[in-house]
């Protein structure tokens, strides 16, 4: 189940795109609505499917890296209890779903995750808390239940609130890209996801979602400049890379060497995927070609409005 973007999740220095919003309707195109969508049931088996992932995230790499190895790899004393406190909330998490799936509930997966120190750790810590808010943005569309749905927007500000905390006071980065979290469709988180499991039990549920193929954005890349984009590229369509940011997007055409122009204004967590189509708002799963994979264009903590400006 390896899958699109493990390079880019696995490259934690790497980042992802945001720029200005585009119009609400493109926002809702942009999330693939169908309308056989999922049940609510399905739509917590992902969300609990995301939680598992996380919690082992945490609790396997906590287990192997103590105090002393996060002293030593520069971080204050603080940290590692900060983030033992998130590894908490994770396993909360996972009760909670669990409790309200009953006997619908998923079992963990067997992972692989490609941190190698304290600092991947961390950095890869802060890309799948930004991909948990997405994914939870992206599924609130589909739950019906209001009950559900309060437990989903909880546990989404919850998860953006370890995404800030991990980005900024950890890692002196951008907590934010925008003036809005950026949403993704089901089988977009799952791709993401997908690149950490390697294989599930046989008695969980069969979820709603497939996984796209693999996109890597070449090193170096920056917002503003030509960049790479590597995926099978076996057909002879035109292709177009689709900039995800907020809640707007935006397309660029590949030329005949898949490179393009990455947008000026594109700032923070960003995510790029390839379609035929040259309209975002005609973004289909059965034109997605690959992807997403996760730009990251850093940004100053200043700001060019002068009524804000410092």
């Amino acid at each position: 189940m390896k899958s699109a973007s493990i390079a880019a999740l696995a490259a934690i220095g790497a980042a992802s795109v945001s720029a200005m919003p585009s119009s609400y309707a493109a926002f809702k195109n942009a999330l693939h609505r169908r309308a056989d969508g999922p049940t609510d049931t399905q739509v917590l088996q992902y969300a609990l499917t995301l939680e598992n992932l996380e919690k082992r995230f945490y609790a396997d790499a906590l287990s192997q890296f103590d105090e002393a190895a996060f002293q030593a790899a520069g971080y204050p004393n603080w940290v590692r209890g900060r983030l033992s406190q998130i590894a908490g909330h994770e396993s909360d998490h996972v009760s909670l779903l669990s409790s309200a799936l009953g006997n619908d509930s998923v079992a963990e997966c067997t992972y692989n995750f490609p941190y190698t120190d304290v600092k991947s750790f961390v950095g890869l810590a802060t890309l799948l808390e930004n991909v948990g808010v997405s994914a939870y943005a992206g599924a609130a569309q589909y739950i019906s239940n209001k009950d559900y749905l309060t437990v989903a927007a909880v546990i989404l500000s919850t998860e953006a609130r370890h995404q800030a905390w991990e980005s900024s006071a950890v890692g002196g980065s951008n907590p934010w890209g925008s003036a809005y979290d950026t949403p993704l469709d089901l089988n977009m988180v799952y791709t993401l996801a997908s690149a950490f499991i390697t294989s599930c039990p046989d008695s969980n549920a069969a979820l709603p979602v497939k996984a796209y193929p693999t996109l890597t954005v070449g090193d170096g890349y920056a917002a503003g400049s030509q960049a790479s984009f590597t995926f099978d590229d076996s057909h002879t369509a035109t292709n177009y890379v689709i900039f995800y940011e907020g809640l707007g997007s935006r397309a660029v055409q590949l030329d005949e060497n898949d490179q393009a122009t990455i947008p000026s204004e594109l700032q923070g967590v960003v995510y790029a995927v390839v379609s035929t189509s040259s309209d975002p708002k005609g973004v289909t799963t059965d034109n997605i070609v690959a992807g997403p994979a996760i730009l990251n264009f850093p940004f100053g903590a200043w700001s060019e409005n002068p009524a804000f400006a410092g």
